[in-house]
């Protein structure tokens, strides 16, 4: 695959998050590549309440910038690095389990052809995969048992 430096960051993520998730039934973390409609069967299959889609999206901020991203604001023939525009793949997702569907984006620094993240996305990947980690387990009602790094003051275990 000749993927595009920072559309890397979703798989980036994916690691990430199935490093620090714990094993819960009530979670699956699906890593979709560059074609992330070819895994709808599998969410269909797992049926969630909610579905987290995260993305490079270029969106104007500061690369390595996160984001909310309102569905609204998606055109349906906006430029995608996916085969499907991802609106399109919301929609799906959100008629055909029903479930809430949420889309991160994260700003590129660059989508040219490259083999690595550029450095403020690569920057983004950790506190932003702690952040969904505690966000999930506070609302699965789980205690959040993540190690903290040397720079965090927390007592939290």
């Amino acid at each position: 695959m000749d993927w595009k430096s920072d559309d890397r960051l979703g798989l980036a993520l994916a690691r990430a998050l199935a490093r620090e998730l714990p094993a819960d039934p009530r979670l699956s973390v699906i890593s979709g590549g560059e074609a992330p409609e070819n895994f709808t069967g599998q969410v269909r299959a797992f049926a969630p309440s909610h579905v987290i889609l995260i993305d490079a999206v270029d969106h104007g901020q500061a690369p390595g910038t996160a984001f909310l991203v309102d569905e609204s604001a998606i055109t349906v023939g906006d430029m995608t690095s996916h085969r499907l525009p991802l609106k399109l793949l919301m929609r799906f997702l959100a008629a055909s389990i029903p479930c809430r569907v949420i889309l991160v984006g994260v700003q590129p620094q660059t989508l040219l052809p490259g083999k690595r993240l550029s450095a403020p996305v690569r920057r983004t990947v950790a506190p932003l995969a702690g952040f969904l980690v505690e966000t999930l387990l506070a609302a699965l009602g789980g205690e959040i048992k993540r190690v903290l790094g040397a720079n965090e003051k927390s007592t939290r275990k």
